[in-house]
């Protein structure tokens, strides 16, 4: 056995992009329509009607449907090149797991994973230290592949966190954090809506001893262990 490779199927990227082109052609289908409409509305409007408006209600099918398709393909392209993009890419061998996704690459030697298990979209990689070590966006691998792969090779898999019940709510300014940890909660919140810097910002919790999730619209924290005593732990979690 040497090593196994997981990614998304090339269905879904094709999906997406096929959908995309699928909406251009309806666009040029309906697009003339629609904007004969709108300009009758600006007709009886005091507004000025836009000229573009006038320059589409006036193109026939010969060449409103393909430039709507042609719009269609280029969107297409673009849509199904950024899935792929953003789709994680996972090999996995007995001493070691690889990965891309999002234009970074990762290598995490086998010694280094204590636990992994799926946290909604995305598979948690915990350390000896009980840290988040790493944290994928599995979405679109196969859910029961990954897991049955994990196990092939020896990774310990649990189909859940281990520390659910270490958890607690996290309100900016609660008692049982600091000031720098309340920042950095607050920083990775952030980055985690908007998608970017999300890493970075874990891998400052991971260096600060906290593994922070979401649970619905809540944050909820835990400390890793061997970061602080177990008064500092259980004040935390109160």
């Amino acid at each position: 056995m040497s090593e196994t490779s997981l990614r998304q199927p090339a269905a879904i990227p094709l999906g997406f992009g096929f959908a995309v082109l699928i909406a251009g052609v309806g666009l040029g289908i309906a697009g003339p329509v629609l904007a004969a409409w709108l300009v009758g509305m600006f007709d009886l409007s005091p507004l000025p009607t836009p000229g573009v408006l006038q320059v589409v209600s006036g193109l026939p099918w010969a060449w409103s449907i393909p430039i709507g398709a042609l719009l269609g393909v280029v969107g297409g392209v673009l849509l199904a090149l950024n899935v792929v993009r953003e789709g994680l890419r996972l090999t996995v061998a007995t001493d070691h797991i690889e990965y891309r996704q999002e234009d970074r690459e990762g290598w995490i030697e086998r010694t280094d994973v204590a636990t992994m298990y799926p946290d909604g979209h995305y598979v948690v990689v915990l350390d000896p230290r009980e840290r988040i070590r790493l944290r994928l966006n599995a979405d679109g691998v196969n859910r029961r592949a990954l897991a049955s792969t994990m196990r092939e090779y020896g990774y310990p898999w649990l189909d859940q966190d281990p520390f659910e019940g270490d958890y607690a709510r996290w309100v900016d300014g609660k008692p049982g954090f600091t000031s720098g940890e309340h920042q950095l909660i607050r920083e990775w919140r952030r980055k985690r809506r908007k998608n970017t810097g999300r890493m970075e910002a874990e891998e400052a919790l991971r260096a600060a001893g906290l593994v922070v999730r979401y649970r619905g619209e809540r944050v909820e924290a835990r400390r890793a262990g061997g970061m602080s005593d177990g008064a500092d732990r259980r004040s935390a979690a109160s």
